[in-house]
This record gives C-alpha cells, sequence and structure tokens, in this order.
C-alpha cells in the first residue's frame, strides 16, 4: 500500500534542477514510466555528484533503489533490470541522455550525461581524444577511451537496414515504446533474411506479431509468401505512430 506524501519542506529540502524544457518539450511526449524514471534519476545523480556536467555510471542507474523500487512489478519475482535498460535506451533515442562506453583494457563501463550543448561536445571531444574523460570515468586509467553509444536497435538498423534518418530514429523511439528490444532486434533481423531492408517492413513484422502473436513454426514457407504479398502494400506511418493501425487490426 502506498504512503499518503506529507508535503514539501521547501525551505530546508534540497532541490534538483531540472531544465523547463524536460517538463514542456519531453515529458509531453513520454508513454513509457520507466524512461520517466531512469531520466529523472540521471538528473539527481548528476546534480549530486556536482551538476549537470557530471557523469553518471551506468551501474549506479541500474543498482539505484529508487528506480528498482518504482520499475519492480508487484508480486512478480523478476527483477526491473530489463524495463530499466528499455527506460534507458528510450531517453537516449530521444535524445535527453548522452550515452558512452570507457573502453579500457578488457573492461568497459557505461556512462550517462544529461543532454546538454557542453556535454554533447565534451562527449565528442573525448571521442576524438582531445580531451581526456573525467576522473571517475579514467577509474585511475589515463588510457580509458570513449566511445559514444546508441540503442541498440539504432545500432542494428544501421549496420542491416540504412540510414538513421531523424524519421526513423522517431519511429525506432515509438516502436520501443510498444513492443520489447527483442521484437524489434528479431523484426529487423527477419527482414534482412528476407531482403526487405526497409522500416515499413520491420514495421509490419512488429504489427503482425502484437496482432496475431509469436510463436515456434510461425514463420514456415505460406507465412514467407504472406510476407511478400504484404511487402506491395501501402501503410499509413501515422497510424503506427498514434497506435490507430493496432487498435483497428486487434478489433477485426
Amino acid at each position: 500500500m502506498s504512503r499518503i506524501f506529507g508535503g514539501f519542506l521547501v525551505a530546508t529540502d534540497p532541490s534538483v534542477a531540472v531544465p523547463r524544457a524536460f517538463f514542456t518539450d519531453v515529458l509531453p511526449q513520454i508513454i513509457d514510466l520507466g524512461e520517466v524514471h531512469v531520466t529523472l534519476a540521471v538528473f539527481r545523480l548528476a546534480h549530486d555528484a556536482g551538476g549537470m556536467e557530471r557523469p553518471v555510471p551506468g551501474r549506479t542507474l541500474t543498482a539505484d533503489v529508487g528506480v528498482r523500487t518504482a520499475l519492480r512489478v508487484p508480486g512478480s519475482p523478476r527483477e526491473p533490470d530489463a524495463r530499466i535498460a528499455t527506460g534507458l535506451d528510450l531517453a537516449v533515442g530521444r535524445g535527453t541522455l548522452l550515452r558512452f562506453s570507457a573502453e579500457s583494457g578488457e573492461a568497459e563501463t557505461i556512462w550517462y550525461y544529461v543532454n546538454t550543448a557542453v556535454n554533447q561536445g565534451l562527449v565528442a571531444a573525448m571521442a576524438r581524444g582531445a580531451v581526456a574523460p573525467p576522473e571517475a570515468v579514467q577509474d585511475g586509467d589515463p588510457l580509458t577511451r570513449v566511445v559514444p553509444e546508441r540503442p541498440n536497435v539504432f545500432r542494428l538498423y544501421e549496420q542491416n537496414i540504412g540510414l538513421l534518418s531523424p524519421l526513423i530514429a522517431d519511429h525506432l523511439v515509438d516502436a520501443l515504446e510498444r513492443y520489447p528490444p527483442g521484437w524489434i532486434e528479431d523484426a529487423i533481423q527477419e527482414a534482412v533474411t528476407y531482403n526487405r531492408r526497409s522500416w515499413r517492413y520491420v514495421q509490419r513484422i512488429l504489427e503482425q506479431w502484437a496482432v496475431r502473436g509469436r510463436g515456434p513454426g510461425q514463420e514456415q514457407d505460406g507465412n514467407r509468401e504472406a510476407h511478400r504479398r504484404r511487402d506491395e502494400v501501402d501503410l499509413d506511418s501515422d497510424q503506427y505512430r498514434d497506435g490507430r493501425y493496432l487498435d483497428r487490426a486487434r478489433g477485426r
């Protein structure tokens, strides 16, 4: 049972700075509750570390008690790691957070910044080797290499389908809000298998799975022919974006 909050002690409670644009430009677009929690946690942890120009370790986010408590499903023994990971992918894909890996020898750690112009420039400079990573990132090794990171489905799309335009990035963020990341990755791989390298085809696979479900033996020869025929059908992407296509399909 949730506890009733007694109210804010404005005069004595410490405050965390959150840019107004988060409330006006970002929050109205967010559907996934995990994305809200992990984004606000990065603001809080960066503030506690000294300000928005401080990086936040991925392991700290994953272990954060507040985030884990909020995203744990009541009555379920499953840990909320997957929901945290999806929320972070969404925040990075949307552009609210910046993510980079710090590689030193065989070790690799993941870090997050609030996406500001200063932090964008810093990550780019670190990746070029023009500036050294912060001491917290180096962890005693000045030879640490910094690599900017994007959600796995973004990388998979670029490697297998084509250029990641801003419009395609928007579609991928929408898909992450609606489907498990593993579904999107599998749909991209399936599009490659059938040599149908387009977002529209990936999108159609996901819609079919959402309506008909997934199961062993789904991709038999008959389904392959159905895939070929459906590839010729035009689909209004706005229906997918607003969820209207899935609603109509489920109502058939």
